[in-house]
């Protein structure tokens, strides 16, 4: 997935309090979380694909995915 097809998916949406994005990271605010992930995200110069935080955004999106679905 691309980061503008992240955007698109996670932008301008409304999730829960918190988002559980794996066994050992909760997210808190979702809007401030996605706002940094971008952040660094548009600032790494690597791969994109090795970067941490898109990473993160991968897993918040299948998490929140997860969630809506049921």
């Amino acid at each position: 997935m691309i980061i503008e097809e992240l955007k698109k998916e996670l932008l301008g949406k409304t999730y829960p309090e918190t988002v559980q994005i794996s066994a050992d990271q909760v997210v808190a605010d979702a809007a401030t979380f996605l706002k940094i992930q971008f952040i660094e995200v548009d600032l790494w110069t690597k791969e994109k694909e090795k970067c941490p935080a898109y990473l993160r955004l991968l897993k918040f999106h299948e998490a929140t995915r997860k969630t809506t679905e049921e």
